[in-house]
């Protein structure tokens, strides 16, 4: 039998003054000393002994035995006979690196811009929430595996659909081109419009190559309110109803709510009896509303559904912390968020999921886009962000703590943008604070 000299027994049964612990594989050349090591850590450390109080965590399956100790104690047990040997019970990190495009994600984590992500990451990455997306609907993309809900199709003119009916069950984009004539604003080639935005809101991480959303462990629901020319306000306005829970004739009612509808459209006009009532309806249901405020370099309140009461309304800020040139801007808008310069130098605006394509659907791909309809999902993200953190925080608060915690704007915006611009770190940071004080 081997002793153990005293010292070191006395030494590991010591509290811990300075020296933060680690773990440590021990490996012993028998289960005696093995033994002896453990009796004496139960006897000498009390259950309320600190944290960092050496001790047995358990016995591995290749026959180590894991302890946490400090570094002095560790290598006090390597030098003592019987001892075979003492390992780091190292912390190993996914191979897979960061996102290859991260670095082109400038709005997520630029220091004078940036929506600072990775500080709110520290606490949620967004687990548990739901983003219902009201855009031209989805695409089929590596960044979306495993990320998206049911959606819907709500565009009920046939023809504009191009899907062959009206409402259905499939929120897939069948592209938004228009020929010369037929819409107000003809579009040659089809945007892809809805998978850019849930691409902000929630592409998942870890995957190569790719980007990664704000919220890439929450949920997307794709609704298709947009088609060629568009989309209807009567639509739109049935969606929000659904998206937030509500009921809607002919159409399956969620079986659950969004925690935010990102709206990343609009036109002029006031905010009518029917869109307003969806919206107050959802709120109503516990679901945020967060509108793009526009890009017709006018004032937000001209603008529907961004100029209805209740709304989280959203300017776009250029590459240089400045209010984009192209932004809606006043007193309606609550706050601000990275939109892209919209200039020549693509890579100032914002990066994300799109589709090869000009009509139909090819090859699922990157690109830059710029607008408030880039701005508007990155505060849904934080939304998510903020319902992961806090189930049960109210609509009322979550816009509150929203304009509470904008950091003021690193550049100008004499018409206005809002509390500042949106910090995802300090939202969710404060989101946090509050839910444990309660």
């Amino acid at each position: 039998m081997r002793l153990i000299p005293a010292a070191l027994l006395a030494s590991l049964a010591a509290p811990v003054a300075v020296a933060e612990s680690s773990r440590y594989i021990v490996h012993f050349a028998d289960n005696v000393m093995a033994t002896a090591v453990q009796q004496s850590l139960r006897a000498a450390v009390q259950p309320q002994a600190d944290a960092h109080a050496p001790r047995h965590v358990r016995t591995l399956a290749t026959g180590g035995e894991l302890f946490q100790l400090t570094p002095e104690d560790a290598s006090a047990l390597a030098a003592t006979p019987g001892v075979v040997a003492v390992e780091e019970d190292l912390v190993l990190q996914p191979t897979a690196g960061p996102d290859p495009l991260w670095r082109r994600q400038w709005y997520m984590h630029d220091p004078k811009v940036g929506v600072d992500a990775e500080v709110a990451w520290r606490y949620t990455r967004g687990a548990g929430a739901v983003v219902a997306v009201l855009d031209t609907g989805i695409t089929p993309h590596p960044e979306f595996d495993g990320q998206l809900l049911p959606g819907y199709d709500f565009v009920s003119d046939p023809e504009a659909a191009r899907d062959g009916d009206g409402r259905d069950p499939d929120p897939n984009d069948e592209g938004d081109w228009a020929d010369p004539g037929e819409c107000l604003r003809p579009r040659l080639k089809s945007t892809w419009h809805g998978s850019h935005v849930a691409g902000i809101v929630a592409a998942r991480a870890g995957n190569r190559p790719g980007i990664v959303g704000l919220a890439p462990e929450a949920k997307v629901i794709p609704v298709r309110v947009l088609a060629r020319c568009g989309g209807q306000l009567s639509d739109v306005a049935d969606a929000i109803v659904w998206a937030s829970g509500g009921d809607v004739p002919g159409v399956p009612t969620l079986a659950r709510r969004a925690d935010v509808i990102n709206l990343s459209l609009g036109t002029i006009g006031a905010c009518g009896w029917s869109m307003q009532v969806a919206i107050e309806k959802a709120m109503a249901r516990g679901t945020v509303v967060v509108v793009a405020a526009g890009n017709d370099e006018s004032s937000a309140s001209l603008h529907v559904p961004g100029n209805c009461p209740g709304v989280i309304t959203v300017a776009a800020l250029a590459r240089d912390g400045s209010m984009a040139w192209y932004s809606n801007y006043g007193a309606q808008v609550t706050l601000s968020a990275p939109g892209g310069s919209l200039r020549e130098r693509g890579s100032d605006d914002i990066l994300s999921t799109l589709y090869l394509g000009k009509r139909s659907r090819e090859t699922p791909a990157f690109g830059y886009y710029a607008g408030t309809s880039m701005a508007a999902p990155q505060v849904s993200a934080l939304v998510a962000l903020m319902r992961s953190a806090d189930p049960a925080i109210s609509v009322d608060a979550v816009r509150q703590q929203l304009v509470d915690n904008a950091r003021p704007l690193p550049g100008p915006c004499p018409k206005g943008c809002g509390a500042g611009l949106m910090d995802a770190g300090a939202t969710v940071d404060a989101v946090v604070e509050d839910r444990v004080s309660r």
